[in-house]
């Protein structure tokens, strides 16, 4: 028996989601009516954000007030969500009246504009096309491909090899592109592994081309174009004015300063093994950077087992050990790529890793089910969190 999940796409592919027009099209009401709809409005925001959580979404963003009873405050902007990198893109602003809308257009475009040069699936994406010519010749890539590529190296190295974007052969292998999946065998595994190892990227700055010397290599920058999409997203929404919004990109979610009530972010990590959008409990945030990844995002299972697309680059298979992870700090490229440690490197020498990253800290369950978070994730962002689940 197998069954699988590939997030949050089961639930929304290519849509664009406008309450107004939903409202405009399927309800009439008055002006006496109009605070009532603002407020189911906002209402619905809320769960929709919460129905993707139980897919693909791994944070869940409370987009009220905790606690207070009063909701949202009036200045408050939802952008539609839209379906970008293989995920849900929502963009929630206070506090800029009608210039919040233009201030959101924007930061989408530019998400796209990213996705545009990053994704492995694009035709005329960088990646797309430096995969296309592995063995054959360098591609000349710009800027933000050259920087995504050159700062996952670099850890690459400093993780002792945890995070690798030439894993790609191998996540193919299993199924995880087109969702055909499948178990491969020992021997498939080892002839792919061949084709992995992010040493073996050739990079040369002063053309700012990338080469992949053998046919069959290929790069996936998944596990970190989203992280650095919300921080270029968040530090354009900065230059633009805007003093307080929340970029919820999937697992990644940048904190622009605090709500325009003065109410901290809270944000709510998803429990794994929960179908309904459960939580496991409430961290709070300002000016910072979330980013959670699970095997919970992207799985399939088979006589009882999960298989997830987060793959071992040393071993070819899943790794065991960790089974969620949530990462805050002052950067989303970086808090992206650390979210995938514990998981390859186990929970206690992932989270000792930590230690050498300063301005970083972690929260990791692993397969028991045990919860356990860093001094500094404890003292300053944890609103509630158990011991286990």
């Amino acid at each position: 028996m197998q069954k699988t999940h590939r997030g949050s796409q089961a639930l929304v592919t290519n849509v664009e989601f406008s309450w107004d027009k939903v409202f405009r099209e399927n309800l009439e009401y008055n002006n006496d009516d109009l605070e009532t709809m603002k407020k189911l409005k906002s209402f619905i925001n809320i769960i929709l954000i919460t129905l993707l959580a139980a897919g693909a979404v791994i944070l869940v963003v409370f987009m009220s007030n905790r606690g207070s009873g009063s909701g949202e405050p009036k200045d408050t902007y939802h952008s539609p969500t839209v379906f970008a990198m293989d995920t849900n893109l929502d963009i929630t602003i206070e506090g800029r009246g009608d210039r919040a809308k233009a201030d959101s257009d924007a930061a989408i475009a530019l998400a796209r504009k990213i996705e545009s040069h990053t994704s492995m699936f694009k035709l005329k994406s960088d990646i797309y096309r430096i995969n296309a010519n592995a063995g054959i010749a360098p591609v000349k890539v710009n800027s933000d491909t050259m920087y995504l590529i050159q700062t996952s190296l670099k850890y690459g190295a400093e993780t002792g090899d945890a995070f690798d974007i030439t894993v790609a052969p191998i996540v193919k292998l299993w199924g995880f592109y087109d969702q055909k999946y499948r178990i491969p065998s020992q021997a498939e595994i080892d002839n792919a592994l061949k084709l992995v190892g992010y040493q073996k990227v050739v990079v040369d700055q002063a053309n700012g081309t990338v080469f992949l010397p053998q046919k069959g290599m290929a790069i996936d920058l998944g596990g970190v174009a989203k992280g650095y999409a919300v921080k270029q997203m968040y530090d354009l929404l900065k230059k633009r004015g805007v003093k307080s919004a929340l970029v919820n990109f999937g697992g990644s979610v940048g904190a622009i300063g605090r709500r325009a009530d003065g109410k901290l972010w809270v944000i709510g990590v998803k429990h794994p093994r929960s179908e309904g959008g459960a939580l496991v409990g409430e961290l709070q945030a300002e000016n910072a950077f979330i980013n959670s990844s699970g095997d919970y995002e992207r799985y399939f299972i088979r006589n009882g087992i999960r298989y997830c697309h987060l793959i071992d680059p040393k071993t070819g298979h899943q790794p065991t050990g960790v089974i969620s992870t949530t990462i805050v700090g002052p950067d989303g490229t970086f808090a992206d790529i650390l979210s995938k440690v514990p998981f390859m490197k186990g929970m206690q020498a992932g989270l000792e890793y930590m230690k050498t990253q300063p301005g970083y800290e972690a929260l990791a369950i692993d397969s028991s089910g045990n919860i356990m978070v860093t001094q500094g994730m404890k003292d300053k962002y944890v609103l509630a969190m158990p011991a286990k689940i």
